[in-house]
């Protein structure tokens, strides 16, 4: 009876301990499955794949374990990911990463923005992604990421920024789209993005940008466009850029700014206009930019500047014309940044060009002897002008040598209006050599009658440097340019009226001349 007894307790025992190993088993492929739903099903962890024929192999910095990766570097060495491969489900393993980067190795083997990859990734702050072949990003590619700061998508054949492409990301502060192909922004590619204060465009193919483009980047700060087609640009081109410090414009197209060009950009301080085909400024291409210090318009085709042009940029204290045409650079053209220019961490450049040695430049000399700048000290050093032929050239190159001891005397008197070379030769009975057609191939120094001769500003004494006999135009406006911003209505009340002044003015001439005629038919 107790063996029975005991031999039903012992099976009653087993069943218990195999049902307890059942529930436990079960138990455990339920935590497994519910874990594969939370996660996205990812089968691997991204940061310790050894399978060779992986698309993507990615090295975690700090730790392999799943959970615990905060930077993730990752290859993609093959082509032909479709978006929504399960590769991309694997980064839910490491749902903490903060840092993550993609360097693809095979030409179009990434051809969009991970976006599958992205959702599993809350808490990343930092994406970058090289060597693409992305040609659009689309509405929403980065998922809408809370905690991202910084995009990084260089050198990744971008053409076309779609609508929303960068939407909702309430803390991104930088995105770099350097060297790609972008021809296209389109007007809502930046959406609530309130924090965004650099956006860099270098090396890409824009060439217009359309009005309203940054108008949700209220907050930008740092504005790079440089090295791109850009053409065009008018009052409503950078609507929205109230904060905007720093413009980078350089290697362009632009050849003409209209007035107010840039009346948008309150506060900004820092203008880059280098190295673009300008020819035209408005003088009030700058109004507005009560704040502007910097301004460079270097490696342009400037002949002239308006007489106006710097005041309403009084607070300017770096200014860059270098390799220019210009011809003059007068005082009222400086005059008033003059005292922004003496300071010690001020910048005036003026190197290479085309200045006439004349008395529009005598101011060059009273700011060499009071700045404090030496990089304007320098560059005035450097300055140079051209002694113009008819009249210049001869006073310098070519005076007799028997008024070697009165040339000073000779140059002021040239200084007095209306008297010429030709005059002043007949007051001091002068027979000056004439030269002969065939005289030319011989004598090199008359190349001078064709090119002046140049000197440097600061070697010739300013009580010495002629004034031409007519002031030369500073603010001569080309003889057509295409304005595209449409006058407002006083502007176009001040055109109506000029015309209908012309228009009275021909009218009361042609009466004028019909009475004189009548008059002389009737008395005659």
């Amino acid at each position: 009876m107790e063996r029975r007894i005991a031999g039903v307790i012992y099976i009653l025992i087993t069943f218990a301990l195999v049902n307890e190993m059942s529930i436990n088993v079960y138990a455990r492929d339920n935590n497994k499955r519910r874990t594969k739903e939370k996660g996205g099903g990812f089968q691997k962890n991204i940061c310790d794949i050894t399978d060779r024929d992986s698309k993507v192999h990615c090295y975690c910095e700090n730790t392999r374990e799943p959970r615990n990766a905060t930077k993730a570097e990752c290859w993609v060495f093959n082509g032909g990911i479709p978006p929504d491969d399960h590769i991309w489900q694997s980064f839910a393993s490491q749902p903490t990463l903060q840092t993550l980067s993609f360097n693809v190795r095979v030409d179009g083997a990434l051809g969009y923005i991970p976006t599958k990859a992205l959702l599993y990734l809350q808490h990343l702050k930092s994406i970058n992604i090289k060597y693409g072949n992305i040609v659009d990003i689309i509405s929403y590619a980065f998922a809408n990421l809370t905690n991202l700061k910084e995009a990084g998508l260089s050198q990744n054949q971008i053409e076309t920024l779609q609508q929303y492409s960068f939407a909702h990301l309430p803390n991104i502060t930088t995105i770099n789209l350097e060297d790609n192909m972008i021809i296209e922004i389109d007007a809502e590619a930046f959406v609530d993005v309130p924090k965004l204060q650099k956006l860099v465009f270098t090396k890409n193919n824009i060439s217009i940008i359309r009005n309203g483009t940054f108008q949700h980047t209220f907050n930008l700060l740092e504005l790079d466009l440089n090295k791109n087609n850009i053409y065009y640009l008018n009052r409503r081109t950078f609507d929205g850029l109230a904060n905007l410090k720093k413009l980078d414009l350089r290697k362009n197209r632009i050849q003409n700014l209209t007035e107010f060009t840039f009346a948008e950009l309150w506060n900004l301080q820092e203008l880059l206009l280098g190295k673009n085909d300008l020819r035209y400024l408005s003088e009030r291409a700058f109004d507005g930019l009560s704040q502007l210090r910097k301004l460079s318009l270097d490696d342009n085709k400037l002949a002239s500047l308006p007489s106006g042009l710097f005041e309403g940029v009084r607070g300017l204290n770096s200014v860059d014309l270098r390799s220019n045409e210009l011809h003059a650079l007068t005082f009222d053209n400086i005059k008033p940044i003059l005292d922004n220019l003496k300071p010690q961490n001020s910048n005036l450049l003026l190197e290479e060009n085309n200045f006439v040695c004349d008395c529009r430049l005598k101011w060059m000399h009273s700011l060499r002897n009071e700045t404090n700048s030496q990089n304007t000290k320098d560059s005035l050093d450097g300055v140079t002008c051209k002694m113009d032929p008819p009249i210049v050239s001869s006073a310098y190159n070519k005076m007799p040598d028997a008024l070697d001891d009165n040339k000073l005397d000779y140059n002021k008197d040239i200084l007095h209006a209306g008297l010429t070379i030709e005059t002043l030769h007949d007051k001091m009975n002068i027979t000056e050599k004439k030269i002969l057609p065939g005289d030319l191939a011989k004598d090199d120094g008359n190349e001078i009658n064709k090119k002046g001769v140049k000197r440097t500003v600061l070697q010739i004494p300013p009580d010495t440097l002629p004034c031409p006999r007519e002031a030369i135009k500073t603010t001569e406006m080309p003889s057509y340019i295409v304005d595209p911003v449409i006058p407002i209505q006083n502007e176009m009340k001040t055109y109506r009226f000029h015309e209908m002044n012309s228009a009275n003015i021909t009218l009361r001439s042609s009466f004028l001349v019909l009475w004189c005629v009548c008059f002389k038919f009737f008395f005659t």
